[in-house]
């Protein structure tokens, strides 16, 4: 998740490019070499992608490299999709699962996310305060991505959660992450 804090300061037009050119597929370098003037920053920029475990390699031969998103550049790709920060981007995540499980489960009303949930969150790392993710959270809801649940609570918002469905698998996997799910074993990693 660290990757996700992460913030691409050089070249960050360049490292925007990239992802989302590679999006579902996989591309040579070839391929990504159109996109490009300089094809030393984009080995450059490949290169760190590679470091930060954002891109991989599916090719053993050096000339016929395809490179593909890993889950953290699926995230990432994510964000620079819905225009979010990583933080908003886990908080959807959240609100997607309890809209998702009310709908499939059939139940009469959605299941908020509380503001303690949002402050609680469990990443790899601290380093916002509390308040830092429920700030995130009002932005989402000026955005009108979700809306308020009471004077602690947030819903997602239908139309965001039909956008958000096209992505089911990125964002649940970023939802186990947070959460700490082991999916093939039902229980919660130690």
């Amino acid at each position: 998740m660290y990757a996700l804090k992460w913030r691409f300061r050089n070249n960050s037009r360049l490292v925007m490019k990239v992802i989302t050119c590679i999006g579902n597929d996989s591309k040579s370098k070839k391929d990504l070499a159109k996109l490009f003037n300089d094809t030393h920053k984009l080995t450059v920029i490949i290169n760190r992608l590679k470091r930060y475990n954002i891109l991989q390699c599916s090719s053993i031969d050096s000339s016929q490299n395809k490179y593909s998103l890993t889950k953290l550049g699926r995230w990432l790709l994510l964000c620079y999709t819905f225009r979010v920060r990583p933080v908003q981007l886990v908080i959807l995540a959240l609100l997607y699962n309890n809209y998702h499980r009310s709908i499939t489960n059939k139940l009469g009303w959605i299941v908020p996310v509380i503001k303690h949930e949002i402050k609680d969150l469990s990443l790899d790392y601290k380093i916002y305060d509390e308040e830092y993710a429920w700030k995130q959270a009002k932005i989402l809801c000026n955005r009108r991505l979700c809306k308020y649940y009471g004077r602690n609570g947030i819903i997602l918002e239908h139309s965001t959660y039909v956008m958000l469905k096209e992505w089911h698998d990125d964002i649940y996997s970023l939802y186990r992450y947070v959460k700490h799910i082991d999916h093939y074993e039902g229980q919660v990693r130690i």
